[in-house]
């Protein structure tokens, strides 16, 4: 195996650490998307092999998603997820298909930014050819502002 290789893993079994995890960012070029997340806090007694959390144990990586076919937010189709207009977004759910990948997250602003709407949840469902997540466990919470 490359070191390419070994990032890789199978997200589905992991899929719910990411509950009360957080959406760290994105990125898109084209038709493809990398979507930055976080999981949780896994617990020492959680069945987890500890070599692939990071140094505060959570899961941590880019979600890879190749040739998009649709992006639906809020039941609406779209071309973007909105996490550029908050401060923070917290996973409330994340769900893998072999296609689609289904999130629901709360966005959240902090001072001297207002809140936009006192119910700032975007429930987001994406469908693309191939999905996969590239574990990174010494991904940065700001990693998108150090490009």
């Amino acid at each position: 195996m490359n070191k390419q290789e070994d990032k890789l893993m199978n997200i589905k079994k992991y899929t719910s650490y990411f509950h009360d995890g957080g959406f760290i960012g994105m990125k898109r070029k084209e038709n493809n998307m990398e979507l930055f997340l976080r999981s949780c806090e896994i617990s020492l007694d959680e069945p987890v092999d500890r070599k692939i959390l990071s140094e505060d144990n959570a899961l941590k990586g880019k979600l890879h998603l190749i040739e998009i076919k649709w992006i639906k937010v809020d039941d609406k189709e779209d071309k973007e997820i909105p996490w550029k207009d908050y401060d923070d977004g917290e996973i409330l759910d994340l769900e893998i298909d072999s296609n689609k990948v289904f999130l629901l997250i709360e966005w959240k602003n902090w001072p001297p930014k207002p809140r936009l709407r006192t119910n700032d949840v975007s429930k987001i469902e994406i469908e693309a050819e191939k999905i996969y997540w590239e574990n990174i466990p010494g991904l940065s919470n700001t990693c998108l502002n150090e490009d």
